[in-house]
């Protein structure tokens, strides 16, 4: 049927702008969110996402090198202002109707950014990821102090929602030969991140503030008992567990991250309709049919680095099938990713 190759290619000849989508079909939705990053241009960006019809932003405030990304009142912690003041922007942020996230990369840090409390191999040195990246050794209690002051002034600074990104331990490079190789024995990733997130949370009780935590789609299928690629748990990650504890459960299931074959679907990034709808069917099953915690992530880049034949560019059409996707399960909220925090569609 050749169809799909026509309809585009008459499009393209008459230019005809309905043939095309310019603007999100999403207004049903109640958190319709974005990612922004961390910069003195989050109210451009926003205006040149318009078209996507965003009513929230995610936007770093721990970002992913360890670096707290504006000035939080609070002289103890050290910043570099990449957003030059955290008030004034969210005052007008509210006053467009905006719902205001702040992402927090928790475990996760630039080597040799938080000295002493990264975790360390056993010979002295720093671990580091396979993407040379460090991370804050999570059973070191001064980490869990230093993390909820940042959290609990950046709730005060007036943001919706406190994001926990990164709350897991790595799922590739072993710790064996590390400084908390044993710690681990006596007590597991699952375990150290979930004591963890309860300390946190219970310093944000009385500030009047969402919590929501990032988790590996991978952990979805796994809480329903189905086989993973990899296990959840080498991460720390147990999707209910984790659920129960937040107001929101944002799980990361960008087609381009599943393996082929991933719910039976050969190319996932190809598909994106079938694996957001399969991925939040488990989910929906996890969590109970009635449970309104999951906002997911979902894709808004091009995975160009995919094998040839394995991979699309993502436009309006990608975005709005996985959209169209949540809609069918009743889902009513979503959030974009794209690292780049670049939206041209």
């Amino acid at each position: 049927m050749k169809f799909g190759v026509l309809i585009p290619a008459i499009c393209f000849a008459f230019s005809l702008p309905a043939c095309a989508k310019t603007e999100l079909d999403c207004a049903d939705f109640d958190i319709r969110g974005i990612y922004l990053g961390a910069s003195n241009k989050i109210l451009s960006k926003l205006k040149n996402a318009k078209n996507l019809n965003i009513n929230a932003v995610v936007l770093d405030i721990k970002n992913d090198f360890g670096e707290v990304t504006c000035d939080l009142g609070e002289p103890e912690i050290s910043y570099t202002p990449y957003i030059r003041d955290i008030k004034k922007l969210l005052k007008e942020l509210k006053k467009q109707g905006i719902y205001t996230i702040a992402r927090i990369v928790t475990f996760r840090c630039e080597t040799g950014s938080i000295g002493d409390f990264v975790v360390k191999n056993k010979d002295g040195s720093t671990y580091v990821d396979e993407e040379k990246m460090s991370w804050l050794n999570p059973y070191d209690k001064r980490v869990w102090e230093y993390i909820a002051k940042v959290v609990v002034a950046t709730a005060k600074v007036g943001f919706d929602e406190i994001q926990f990104d990164y709350v897991r331990l790595p799922q590739y490079k072993s710790l064996e030969r590390t400084t908390i190789a044993s710690e681990l024995k006596t007590k597991n990733k699952t375990q150290i991140v979930n004591e963890f997130l309860d300390f946190v949370i219970s310093k944000l009780t009385d500030l009047h503030v969402k919590v929501s935590a990032d988790v590996f789609g991978c952990a979805i299928p796994e809480a329903l008992g189905a086989k993973s690629t990899w296990s959840s748990k080498s991460i720390g990650q147990d999707y209910t567990v984790i659920a129960a504890k937040v107001d929101y459960i944002c799980p990361m299931i960008y087609p381009s991250h599943w393996v082929k074959n991933s719910f039976g679907v050969k190319c996932p990034d190809l598909e994106p309709k079938k694996i957001v709808f399969r991925s939040m069917e488990y989910s929906k099953k996890a969590l109970s049919e009635k449970s309104q915690k999951a906002r997911p992530w979902i894709q808004a880049f091009t995975a160009s680095w995919l094998k040839k034949g394995c991979w699309q560019k993502y436009t309006m059409k990608q975005l709005q099938e996985q959209v169209d996707a949540l809609r069918g399960l009743g889902i009513k909220q979503f959030c974009f990713w794209n690292p780049s925090a670049r939206y041209n569609f």
